[in-house]
């Protein structure tokens, strides 16, 4: 199944969009405006259009109303799995405003908890969630990678290949003690036996 792209109305840098033919790409409301700066095709705006000074009429809408529990880019990712995508990559998620920031991480959490797999792409760095599972990410030269408890306690976590390694570690979310490892040129291995973890690389 191809992927679904949400612009979102936080910042986006040119040289972090990559856009495959074959995906679906959805403008929550004021990500419209990025699209268009970045000459990005829309197959589809969703939102209530508060944030739009103008509304296009060759694109495919669907008008939320104003007075609603999803935010537009929930409203987004929701309209994409109706449409039976199962991966998301969402730009403009991060950066404006700090709560809307908080809202968009916890959209991962949603679409992991799907089943489905969800990337925010921000200023150079991916942010993806992990639940119960491992991931072996390229290597480099240099650079640095972090790790969050999601869940209030992370059992068997683990950090393979990096500056600063964990082994079977208990990840609380009231000690940050994952932010800023480093890469050593290795594929470094992060995993959590139990729990949810936010990794960001």
């Amino acid at each position: 199944m191809n992927r679904c792209v949400i612009i979102a109305g936080g910042e986006i840098r040119k040289k972090d969009i990559s856009i495959r033919n074959d995906d679906f790409v959805i403008s929550a409301d004021s990500g419209l405006t990025s699209a268009k700066k970045y000459n990005i095709k829309v197959d589809l705006l969703v939102g209530d259009l508060d944030s739009l000074k103008e509304v296009p009429h060759d694109i495919e809408l669907v008008k939320l109303n104003p007075i609603k529990d999803d935010t537009d880019t929930l409203s987004s990712i929701k309209e994409g799995v109706k449409r039976g995508y199962k991966e998301f990559i969402i730009y403009g998620a991060l950066g404006k405003r700090i709560e809307h920031s908080l809202a968009n991480l916890s959209l991962l959490i949603y679409l992991k908890n799907l089943g489905f797999a969800g990337k925010i792409i921000h200023k150079g760095h991916s942010y993806i969630i992990l639940k119960n599972e491992s991931i072996t990410l390229k290597k480099k030269k240099s650079g640095y990678l972090s790790v969050f408890a999601v869940s209030s306690v992370c059992q068997g976590v683990y950090e393979k290949n990096l500056k600063y390694e964990l082994t079977d570690y208990t990840l609380t979310n009231d000690f940050p003690i994952g932010i800023d490892n480093e890469y050593i040129n290795l594929s470094p291995t992060i995993e959590v036996k139990n729990g949810t973890i936010l990794l960001i690389y």
